[in-house]
């Protein structure tokens, strides 16, 4: 960088000037090493300056490179309506001080902006916020180009003397260490997003072919009895009673299959926030009736029984706020999860009561079966998580917990409540649904 507006060689610090500017150094290098917001630093850097040069105002302005344009960096004792005026402009050879010296690379001394011909386009703001002489110096980067510009501003006509110039000179060093130090950090960052972004990616995509294998397999053993059945039917003379029978199986097959569809579109829906969710008042005691009919039947062919509280201690108000479609889906999923997994012979509760501020409901569905696998616990909201391998097992489970609680989760969430697991263990396993009551409710 050169400095064609500088004629006298500059002398030694004073004694007084070198102790303080140590003082406010090792403030700044602090102020650096905590990580201080680079405006902060910046500012602090300025105001030192400002208390070694009385009556100057000081400004830091940074470069956008790309666009060749200067921004607001510091400036704690200019206008607020100046710094506005100045933020974002173009830099050039007749851009005021702060423009051209970063355009041309060196420092720019407009001993007076009324008579400069650089200052020509403005004068009048300059004016208006009382400013006479501005003094700028390129702060340059590692790369030896200019990142930002260092401005001295006075209320009247000045030209910096010898020892002005070694104090910018020292204070514009270190408004460079700063700046670099701040893109560092920024690039650091960036880089650490891209890259968390990108094992993001990877396992997001792992995890996705996880799930289609999985899907796949779970939909092998339906598609295989539909072909199975339908081959029987094609091939065989089938008395009324048999073929009625393979048209049963076949069409139970094709169920489980659409309902397996069904729940991976939900699933992907929800992924992606695109799941319709109508939040309306519901009546819980009727879902809660219409969720235990439909399970009714496979309840029975396990001898479980359904109990439920009809939740009389709220105060004969049974609604919430929630989808009413997908609530009774989510009560589904979880019954049918606890029948399927609890004991032959045993029971599934579903209960509510008011959370204590009144403001949402607690819906508690209980079993007695075994519990989950506590190695299981802070998966069991994943689709297709499995229990790691059971040593004293005669034989190894296969048995995943498949879409439904990750589905369930999800849909909770959509209708602003939330799903978690209260209690498991060898007595059974308690899951807790929080939904929100409708505006005006009973508190």
């Amino acid at each position: 960088m050169t400095s064609p507006d500088r004629t006298e060689p500059a002398p030694d610090l004073w004694v007084e000037d070198a102790r303080e500017l140590l003082e406010r150094q090792t403030e700044v290098l602090e102020m650096i090493a905590r990580a201080a917001p680079l405006t902060e630093v910046l500012t602090g850097i300025l105001a030192s300056l400002e208390h070694l040069m009385p009556g100057a105002r000081c400004s830091v302005l940074l470069l956008d490179r790309e666009r060749g344009t200067l921004h607001h960096g510091a400036a704690p004792s200019l206008p607020e309506t100046y710094v506005g005026a100045i933020d974002g402009m173009a830099i050039g050879p007749a851009a005021g001080s702060c423009g051209t010296a970063a355009a041309l690379d060196v420092a720019v001394v407009a001993t007076d902006v009324r008579s400069d011909p650089r200052w020509v386009g403005y004068r009048e703001i300059a004016a208006a916020a009382g400013l006479r002489s501005c003094w700028s110096t390129p702060i340059e980067g590692r790369d030896g180009r200019p990142v930002g510009t260092f401005a001295v501003y006075h209320a009247r006509p000045h030209r910096p003397n010898p020892r002005e110039q070694l104090l910018v000179d020292r204070f514009t060093h270190l408004a460079s260490v700063a700046i670099d130090h701040a893109r560092l950090v920024q690039e650091r960052r960036a880089r650490l997003e891209a890259e968390t972004a990108r094992r993001t990616a990877e396992e997001l995509s792992h995890a996705r072919l996880e799930l289609l294998a999985a899907v796949g397999h779970e939909a092998r053993t339906p598609i295989q009895a539909i072909v199975g059945f339908a081959e029987l039917l094609g091939t065989m003379d089938l008395d009324e009673p048999r073929r009625r029978e393979a048209l049963q199986h076949i069409g139970a097959a094709a169920g489980h299959v659409m309902d397996l569809l069904s729940d991976v579109l939900d699933l992907s829906r929800l992924e992606a926030n695109v799941l319709p969710v109508a939040l309306e008042p519901v009546d819980l005691g009727e879902v809660v009736d219409e969720a235990f009919g439909l399970l009714s039947a496979q309840a029975g062919r396990r001898e479980c029984r359904l109990v439920h509280d009809h939740c009389d201690d709220l105060r004969g108000d049974h609604r919430v706020l929630g989808d009413r479609r997908r609530l009774r889906q989510v009560l589904i999923n979880l019954v049918a999860n606890s029948v399927r997994h609890g004991r032959p012979g045993g029971r599934v509760a579903v209960s509510c009561s008011p959370t204590p501020d009144g403001s949402s409901v607690l819906v508690t569905i209980d079993d007695d079966g075994p519990g989950i696998p506590p190695d299981l616990l802070p998966r069991i909201f994943t689709p297709y998580a499995r229990a790691a391998p059971d040593d004293d097992a005669a034989e190894p489970s296969t048995e995943s917990i498949g879409l439904g609680l990750a589905l369930a989760h999800g849909l909770v969430r959509a209708m602003d409540g939330d799903l978690s697991v209260g209690r498991s263990g060898p007595g059974g396993t308690s899951m807790h649904l929080r939904l929100p009551r409708p505006p005006g409710g009973p508190s």
